[in-house]
């Protein structure tokens, strides 16, 4: 009997899970991959984008060009997810399965904040990054904010490296004197799980004359008055706001028996949720450490996908691996001069959750991009 495997979404976990089990299994086991999206891209490159360093096109890799024959890829957008009756609908379609992978990410919800669509930019959507190059390219003087609405983000180092790469970006022109880069956070540290990490950061930002302004939460944007609304605190002018939107579960995902209003909550050793067979990975769930939860990262949504691959393995070939996520993975930050940061994680740690940072150093810019190459050349077909 021909079993169904049915994966949503086609970011870092739902390519490493098509590919790994398309790898594994045999035709008998059918595997249908759904996206609204036709192209996938790594996170970091957008910032390639945004700083002019590389063109859209070339950081794109298009799933008409995945890799393992034997994935079928449907574009389409899911309309709903029906777990009690094994049924997911798409705006053309109904898709039925044995096994289900969610794994379709976060949503930016950038109206969240009053003020920040009229008069703020964003750099964590390609058009956001697109629309900010020419915005960037043109200023001269003024305070450029960035700040981090709340939690959870995709990416917690990322709005640091975007300051980061600001500081390094008007250097390189001549005009970093004429400029004040501002970073707002609404936590009493970069990273609160990683005190240490947290104080290499600011030590960075220090030396790169960026201000920090801890526990400082923007709540609104006056367009009129150029000035960012910090809740019980005073405002703060701007002439360039860049924001780091509020981020929430897919709409289809809230509507969900798996979203309950909310994330996705999975069993955090093999990411299965609370219905049979059906697993859950990436930006998509929230996985609790003590007071804070794993990060949304796409090295950690890769790791996920690797478990539930051999979860599913075992119960198809009735096998007997050993299936335990362990809350690992390694994210890059680049801090300017071409030097980058590895953050090396592990988020079930004992005693306790653990956090380094190593670097930054040009060396290891080389592993950032075997990053990219590694994973492009795992999931999609060379393109001439």
């Amino acid at each position: 009997m021909v079993k169904q495997i049915l994966i949503l979404g086609a970011g870092f976990g739902g390519l490493e899970a098509a590919t790994s089990l398309r790898e594994k299994l045999d035709n008998s086991v059918k595997i249908t991959l759904i996206d609204k999206n036709n192209f996938f891209m790594i996170g970091f490159t957008k910032f390639d984008v945004m700083f002019g360093r590389r063109s859209v096109e070339e950081i794109k890799s298009y799933y008409k060009n995945i890799a393992m024959d034997g994935i079928k890829f449907v574009r389409d957008t899911i309309e709903v997810i029906d777990p009690l009756n094994k049924i997911i609908k798409t705006s053309t379609s109904d898709f039925t399965y044995d096994f289900l992978i969610v794994t379709l990410g976060a949503d930016l919800a950038p109206e969240a904040t009053p003020g920040f669509i009229e008069d703020g930019y964003e750099f964590y959507s390609l058009p956001g990054a697109q629309r900010l190059f020419s915005v960037i390219d043109d200023f001269r003087s003024g305070t450029i904010l960035v700040s981090i609405f709340s939690k959870p983000y995709k990416c917690p180092p990322a709005p640091y490296e975007a300051a980061f790469l600001l500081h390094d970006f008007f250097t390189n022109k001549g005009i970093r004197n004429r400029i004040d880069i501002k970073m707002l956070i609404p936590a009493p540290t970069p990273l609160p799980i990683a005190r240490e990490v947290s104080a290499e950061i600011e030590k960075l930002l220090e030396a790169k004359n960026i201000g920090l302004y801890r526990q400082h939460k923007v709540v609104e944007l006056n367009p009129q008055r150029k000035i960012a609304v910090i809740e019980n605190r005073d405002p703060i002018g701007y002439d360039l706001f860049l924001g780091v939107p509020i981020h929430v579960p897919p709409k289809v995902v809230r509507e969900s028996p798996l979203g309950e209003n909310g994330w996705i909550k999975v069993n955090k050793k093999n990411l299965q949720t609370s219905f049979e067979n059906v697993y859950a990975v990436g930006d998509v769930v929230n996985i609790p450490v003590g007071e804070f939860a794993v990060p949304k990262a796409g090295a950690f949504a890769e790791a996920a996908a690797k478990v539930v691959v051999e979860e599913i393995l075992n119960k198809l070939k009735n096998e007997n691996n050993v299936v335990k996520f362990d809350g690992a993975g390694t994210c890059y930050m680049e801090t300017g001069s071409g030097n980058i940061a590895e953050l090396d994680a592990n988020f079930f740690g004992e005693p306790e959750p653990r956090v380094n940072l190593n670097g930054p150093s040009l060396e290891f810019r080389e592993n950032k991009e075997r990053f990219e190459k590694d994973r492009i050349s795992k999931w999609f077909k060379k393109v001439d």
